[in-house]
Formats: C-alpha cells, sequence, structure tokens
C-alpha cells in the first residue's frame, strides 16, 4: 500500500483549524465585551468588526482547505480513502477528474468520482509536502490522471 496524503493531514485538519479559529474568535469576543466607553478603547469599537468578519472569512476557508481533507492511500487498482473514523476503498477506474490547486499552501488535490462514495462525488486531500514556488500543480496529479486514463484501469 502506498500512502499518497500527507503526514501533515491530521494537523491541517485538527490541530491548526481548532488553534486559528479558537484564538480568532475568542480575540473577538475579548473585543466585543470590552465597554465602548473605557478610556483608550476607540479603536477596539472599529477593529471587533473587521476580527469578526476575518473570523468568519478564515474560518470558511480553512473549512473549505483544512477541514474536509482526507488520508488517500493506494492499494493495487483502488485508493483507499479515510476522514480517520471511517474508511472507503475506490477502485481508480471510479475516479472521473483529478485537479490540484496552485499558489495554495498547503498544496492540494481534488479527486472527482463517477458515483457518489461514502464521502460524496468530490473529495480533497494534502499531498506530501515538496518545496515549490507555486508554478505548478503537483506531480502526483499527473501521475494520477495518467493512471485513470490507462486502459488497463478501465478493464
Amino acid at each position: 500500500m502506498r500512502q499518497l496524503s500527507s503526514s501533515m493531514t491530521s494537523f491541517y485538519k485538527f490541530v491548526f483549524p481548532t488553534v486559528w479559529i479558537g484564538a480568532f474568535a475568542f480575540v473577538t469576543l475579548l473585543m466585543f465585551m470590552a465597554p465602548d466607553s473605557s478610556k483608550g478603547n476607540g479603536d477596539v469599537h472599529e477593529m471587533r468588526w473587521i476580527f469578526a468578519f476575518m473570523t468568519l472569512l478564515g474560518g470558511n476557508f480553512i473549512y473549505w482547505g483544512c477541514m474536509r481533507l482526507k488520508t488517500v492511500s493506494m492499494s493495487g487498482d483502488a485508493l483507499i480513502i479515510s476522514n480517520y473514523r471511517r474508511r472507503v476503498d475506490v477502485p481508480l477506474r471510479d475516479v472521473e477528474a483529478i485537479s490540484g490547486s496552485m499558489f495554495m499552501s498547503p498544496e492540494l488535490i481534488w479527486l472527482r468520482f463517477r458515483h457518489p462514495t461514502p464521502f460524496g462525488e468530490k473529495i480533497v486531500f494534502m499531498p506530501k509536502v515538496r518545496f515549490h514556488f507555486g508554478f505548478s500543480r503537483h506531480p502526483l496529479v499527473a501521475e494520477l490522471r495518467a493512471l485513470i486514463s490507462s486502459p488497463a484501469t478501465h478493464a
């Protein structure tokens, strides 16, 4: 079995969102609890709305890019996909499309399936970390595309 997803997946799925969202939400809450009339709190009134907006915007981005992450391994002609609670085997022939991010850190790969899986019709995972400048997709995208377009995969 070959691990396709990064060993950092659990950090980005559980730890990073908890710390980032928790810290921003806590600071935002403190700003809303600060009295407006306190000496030196003139800027807090304006900043609290900026922090509230950034908490919501950042929380949505972190959900989209981190909390939905799955782990992905490959064994023979099947992908083994997990969300740390449930594991699903999906034949490579059921992968319809593969896309990868550019200019993002961490890099992400999306898999779209021909048929819905218990995780839906599309999943996202984080491939192994590489050093790059963002001007190309992760090499795993091309490798997986070649595998799913191979005639042996569709047999």
